[in-house]
């Protein structure tokens, strides 16, 4: 079912119920500042089990936790080197994926690699998911959406492929084929993993 949002106000009555739905399990397909995201609650069993399944994917491959903001990922996260702080300050809320080793209190279902606890951190820079997780309390986790080993970047043909499948679809229309960037400070250096959007912003930082 695609859901249509106002897109500079998004209607909270709606995001609340959205909200509610993802805590009780359910998957929702968003549009982000890259291309479509399956997001689902982090603290839900359920929900996660239910984004492997959606993509066919081994419980070793890698999702992402969505954060609103620098603040709320660090309660996730082991340590943040201060070169990553300021890189993040800079160019968060976009369309960068942070690699860092998690803390205790990260979701166990959210790991991106169980056996050295790393965790990739998105905080996305569009206005549906950040009003989502102003709402929500619990952060929540993301994967992209592809089929066929290719992305689906219009919300008329994910819902040809995936309406009956997922609670709902936010409707963000065609979105460009771009990946996030991903940046890894997991052993504490920086490395770019990942050349993507806004790369040009990361290559210009001192």
């Amino acid at each position: 079912m695609l859901v249509s949002l106002h897109p500079e106000n998004p209607e909270k009555r709606i995001l609340k119920q959205i909200s509610e739905n993802l805590k009780d399990g359910d998957v929702y397909i968003f549009p982000t500042d890259t291309v479509y995201s399956f997001v689902a609650d982090s603290q839900s069993k359920i929900g996660i089990e239910k984004l492997y399944i959606l993509k066919n994917l081994e419980k070793t491959k890698p999702l992402s936790l969505l954060c609103p903001s620098i603040s709320v990922a660090s309660e996730f996260i082991e340590n943040i080197p201060n070169s990553a702080y300021r890189l993040m300050k800079k160019i968060t809320p976009g369309p960068f994926t942070f690699i860092f080793k998690a803390n205790k209190n990260i979701p166990r279902v959210s790991l991106t690699n169980q056996k050295t606890k790393d965790i990739g951190i998105r905080i996305p820079d569009n206005i549906y998911l950040q009003s989502l997780l102003e709402l929500h309390g619990n952060t929540l986790t993301g994967t992209s959406v592809y089929s066929s080993d290719e992305y689906i970047i219009s919300a008329d043909d994910i819902e040809d492929l995936y309406g009956k499948k997922v609670k709902g679809i936010i409707n963000g229309g065609i979105l460009k084929q771009e990946l996030s960037t991903i940046i890894d400070f997991s052993t504490g250096d920086m490395e770019i993993i990942r050349e993507g959007k806004g790369i040009e912003l990361i290559e210009n930082f001192s």
